[in-house]
């Protein structure tokens, strides 16, 4: 083989190879925590995350992330029987007959949520939700969300993304946003599989990689839900 053959069977393989994203940057490290601090969009990590529980098992990302924002905002929280007389948003009472109408709970522990069925579900529980897909915002369009949301102490943001361009183990995950750094264009990502990987600030552009990667169950791009909107 000659070497502009060789040369031109490289560069074809260059191009087959995944774009990975730029290096996480993980909260529990001086750099994670020295962002938080000089973030200015940080309110809603001190709201949020005293409420993120690990999910219970591999799919239960969408309850995890749903009760977490839930019970950080300002509203009656549901009787639970085990924690009586105190009301909690728990990975198992999201599920009511409202919303194992849009998809029953043994479908969700064995498929995880769509960005719709989350944004759906968090209806049914008579907050208000909506639900944009990646495949029709910018990254100018997602900055200007992600900011007014995290601005707003009634609103909170769960984002709903693959986890291939990021580099990371998994693929299809949902969790919420707490914070925006100006400085580094990233956001704070409090992951609910505490079992993988800790809080993980993400560059906003690789975040919106991440979001428009297609979601096999809907056949639709993901994206993100605004919890309060």
């Amino acid at each position: 083989m000659t070497p502009r053959r060789c040369a031109a069977l490289f560069c074809a393989l260059l191009l087959t190879l995944p774009a990975w994203a730029a290096e996480l940057v993980y909260l529990n490290t001086p750099a994670g925590a020295e962002r938080l601090i000089g973030a200015r969009y940080k309110q809603q990590f001190f709201l949020v995350q005293p409420y993120v529980e690990t999910q219970q098992n591999l799919a239960y990302c969408g309850p995890a992330s749903i009760a977490a924002v839930l019970n950080s905002l300002d509203i009656p929280r549901p009787a639970s029987a085990a924690l009586y007389p105190y009301g909690f948003f728990t990975q198992d009472n999201v599920f009511t007959a409202a919303t194992q109408r849009i998809k029953p709970q043994t479908q969700v522990a064995a498929q995880g949520m769509t960005l719709a069925e989350v944004s759906a579900y968090v209806n049914a529980l008579g907050i208000r939700a909506s639900a944009y897909y990646a495949d029709q915002m910018d990254l100018d369009w997602l900055r200007d969300l992600v900011r007014a949301a995290l601005a707003d102490p009634k609103r909170r943001v769960i984002a709903n993304y693959s986890r291939k361009p990021l580099g990371q183990a998994g693929d299809g995950h949902l969790s919420p946003l707490a914070a925006y750094d100006e400085a580094s264009d990233s956001v704070l990502l409090l992951d609910v599989a505490k079992f993988k990987y800790p809080p993980t600030w993400i560059a906003l552009a690789d975040l919106l990689g991440a979001l428009r990667t297609t979601d096999p169950e809907s056949g639709k791009s993901r994206g993100v839900v605004v919890v309060g909107q």
